[in-house]
Order: C-alpha cells, then sequence, then structure tokens
C-alpha cells in the first residue's frame, strides 16, 4: 500500500478517538457545572445512565460483528459501511454537550440521552467495520496487517491528544456546547476518508476458503471466540488496561484543578507529556512485538502502567520544580506502556480470530472483544462518578482515589491473565480444536 493510503486509513481511528476522549474526559466535568449549586446532572444518574449505555454499546457489537462478516460473506465490501455511519457519533456527541443550565431538567435529560443514543450507536456501527478493514486491506500480508494494527494505536494516541488535549483550550475559550459542534464537524471529515484507504485491487483468493465452513449463528461465534484461551488473555490485560484509561481520561481534568490548583485547559499538561512519549515509541512496537509476541507486551505493560497511575495518587507535591512539572513527568512515564497496549490490540485481536478456523471471522472477535471491553469501560466511569460524588466529603482523597482504582484495574487484568493464561499444552489443544 502507498504511503496515502495508510494515512487515509489513519484518519479514521483519530477522528472516532477524538470523540470518544472528548466524551469520556469531559462528560462527567460537564455534568458536574454547578448553577447556584445544584450540578448539572447529578453524578451518581449521569454515571448510571452512562454505564447503561456502555452495556448497550457492547451487546450491539456482537450484532454489528455479525453484520461486518454477513456483508463481506455476501460479496460486498466491508468500507462500504462506513457510509452508513460516518456521520453519526459526531452528531450525538454534539447533541450531548448542547445541554444547559438555561433548560429545564426534564429537556436536559431528554438530550442528553438521545445524544449518547446516536453516539453510541454511530461509534459501534462504524467502528467494527473500520477495525475488520485490517484484513481486507492487508489481503493475507502479514507485514500490511501488522503496520495497519500500529496505525490504529497511533490513531487512539493522537485522537486522545486532540479529544483529552486541546479540547481544554477551547471549552476554556468557548465553553462545552460549540467545543462539541467542532469536534463533530472535524471528526465527520476525518471518518469519511478510510473509504479510499482501499487497496487499488483487492485480493479475493482466500475468501472461499475462509467461509466455506457453515456459517455460526450470532451468540454461537461469540461463545465460540470466548472459549479461545489465548484470546481471553487479551480480554483480561486490555479490559484491565481501559478500565484505567476510562478512569483516568474522567479524572484527568480534576486532578488539574484539585490537586495542582489549575483549570480545564491544564489537563493539556497532564495528558500532553503521555501523549508525546507515546507517539515516537510506537516506531519500536512491531520490533519489540516481534522478539517477545504481542501476549507477553502486553502483561509487562500492564504492570508497569500500575506503577505509574499508583503513583499518580500521590501527585499535588513539588518533587520536580512544581506540582505541575510533577504531575507532566509522572503522566510522561505512562507513554511508552501506553503505545505498547494500544499499538498491539488490534493485531492480538487479528490474530486471535485467524488462528480458530472454527470461527475465523474477524468482525465476530471484534464483537465479542468489545462486547467485555467496553462493559468493563462502563463499570469503571460509574466507579468513577462515584467517588466524584463523594468529592464534598472527601476532599482530594476522592481524586486521588481515581488514580489508586486506575491502577489496581490494571493489576486484577493482570491477576486474571495469569488464571486465564494459556500454556502449551493449552495452545496444542485449541490447535487440535480449532
Amino acid at each position: 500500500m502507498p504511503i496515502y493510503r495508510y494515512l487515509l486509513f489513519l484518519c479514521g481511528q483519530i477522528g472516532m478517538m477524538s470523540l470518544a476522549r472528548f466524551l469520556y474526559q469531559w462528560i462527567l466535568k460537564f455534568g458536574n457545572q454547578k448553577n447556584s449549586e445544584i450540578p448539572l446532572f447529578d453524578p451518581i444518574l449521569l454515571g448510571s445512565a452512562f454505564v447503561a449505555f456502555r452495556i448497550f454499546d457492547g451487546l450491539s457489537d456482537p450484532i454489528a460483528g455479525k453484520i461486518t462478516d454477513s456483508w463481506k460473506r455476501r460479496g460486498f465490501q466491508r468500507r462500504t459501511l462506513l457510509l452508513f455511519t460516518f456521520f453519526l457519533a459526531p452528531i450525538g456527541l454534539a447533541i450531548t454537550f448542547s445541554c444547559n443550565h438555561n433548560l429545564p431538567q426534564p429537556a436536559n435529560w431528554f438530550i442528553l440521552l438521545i445524544g449518547l443514543l446516536i453516539f453510541f450507536i454511530g461509534y459501534t456501527f462504524y467502528a467494527i467495520p473500520y477495525w475488520s478493514l485490517i484484513d481486507d486491506y492487508s489481503q493475507n500480508n502479514n507485514n500490511i496487517r501488522s503496520k495497519l494494527s500500529g496505525l490504529l494505536g497511533l490513531g487512539i494516541v493522537i485522537g486522545s491528544g486532540i479529544g483529552n488535549g486541546a479540547s481544554g483550550f477551547l471549552i476554556n475559550s468557548y465553553g462545552y456546547g460549540k467545543t462539541g459542534i467542532f469536534f463533530a464537524f472535524g471528526s465527520i471529515l476525518l471518518m469519511a476518508l478510510p473509504y479510499w484507504a482501499s487497496p487499488t485491487k483487492t485480493s479475493t483468493e482466500h475468501q472461499p476458503k475462509l467461509f466455506k465452513h457453515k456459517t455460526d449463528s450470532l451468540w454461537s461465534g461469540i461463545i465460540s471466540a470466548l472459549k479461545h484461551r489465548r484470546f481471553l488473555a487479551l480480554i483480561a490485560l486490555f479490559g484491565g488496561s481501559q478500565m484505567s484509561f476510562a478512569i483516568m481520561t474522567a479524572a484527568a481534568p480534576f486532578i488539574a484543578q484539585d490537586l495542582l490548583g489549575g483549570s480545564e485547559q491544564d489537563s493539556a499538561a497532564l495528558m500532553g507529556p503521555l501523549i508525546g512519549a507515546a507517539i515516537p515509541f510506537f516506531f519500536f512496537v512491531p520490533k519489540i512485538q516481534m522478539k517477545f509476541g504481542w501476549l507477553n507486551c502486553m502483561l509487562w505493560a500492564s504492570i508497569a502502567l500500575a506503577v505509574v497511575y499508583l503513583c499518580s495518587g500521590l501527585l499535588g507535591n513539588d518533587l520536580i520544580f512544581s506540582p505541575l512539572a510533577t504531575a507532566a513527568f509522572v503522566f510522561g512515564m505512562g507513554g511508552p506502556m501506553v503505545a505498547v497496549l494500544l499499538g498491539v490490540e488490534a493485531e492480538g485481536v487479528v490474530d486471535c480470530a485467524k488462528s480458530n478456523s472454527k470461527t475465523n471471522s474477524v468482525g465476530t472477535y471484534w464483537g465479542a472483544f468489545n462486547l467485555v471491553v467496553k462493559i468493563l469501560n462502563g463499570i469503571a466511569v460509574f466507579m468513577a462518578s462515584i467517588l466524584i460524588s463523594l468529592q464534598s466529603q472527601w476532599g482530594v482523597i476522592a481524586v486521588r482515589s481515581m488514580s489508586f482504582l486506575a491502577g489496581l484495574c490494571l493489576i486484577l487484568g493482570v491477576v486474571i491473565y495469569y488464571l486465564l493464561r494459556p500454556n502449551k499444552k493449552t495452545n496444542e489443544k485449541e490447535s487440535i480444536t480449532n
């Protein structure tokens, strides 16, 4: 593939992730805006609504995966599915952040729920076919597949930089509503571009072999994927890391304001060093992955990142020049680990799918993966909302607890990995069974 097609493919992830990170970082802070000491939304109710939508989002992923695989099975290109959905998530985000204190509370809740519904439907039914394009665009070339997988990780980091970092400056200047519209417009443009990243000639030699077996039902395919020990190990590690990402993303504005005495835009001083350290490290991820394997990479990156997040719970001291400089250094230390975790995620999912000849459906594996991970992600945001609701009683301890909770989620993922980790005998058994 020529380099411009890689760039077109990357744009979709940047657009999608800038929306997601914007939502995850600011939704609780947005809801906590006070008018006469009354927040726009009750933190517990907002967190409950969010986790409900994440569960809905997770349950819809297998459906999206099934549609994606069926679409290709019938002779259509998966990329055409993007044309039906690329605009939905941006519109949903703009609607969500249009709520304000000038509207009656029932109207705000109606707008919020409609906005979140459109966002999560659009996100799911765009993301699953988009991520599955790795298999289509690589055309069984492992080198291309590895590059595309790495680009997805890079897209998450760049999108996070925009959604987590630049958003603070825009919100500080224009408010949540106008910033939401700005992000929606930019993401629509970016998310349309992967359609044109398709190779000029698409190989179909492998497709008859790929789909000659009996088509699994929706949930039988999911169950088959979730019996795959290597895949479960992947979910354990990445589920823990995703929970930690969600918590720390929501915590960043509170750390900036309550622990460091800054404003919303100072959250960029935290996420900036993390992202700045992660981006160049992406160039080393393919070599590290080839040497140690994607599963080992995820394991050690999870352990190291847990240490960083646990340390971030102690921020607010001037160990390096100032409290803000100390915080920037600590967050920056997590950059390489974030690069590894995000850089091998897609490779892990696709590799597990291709190794399971019983299912052999990339879309189904993405659906199963996101079903579990998104539910865990929603639970993480709900736990963060509980800690935010306790801020009036606990003070800064509530904010520090979010960092400790993020580290514990990573540790829990590692523990579950060791309970589920595949050994040589398990791998041989799965290979025979599949």
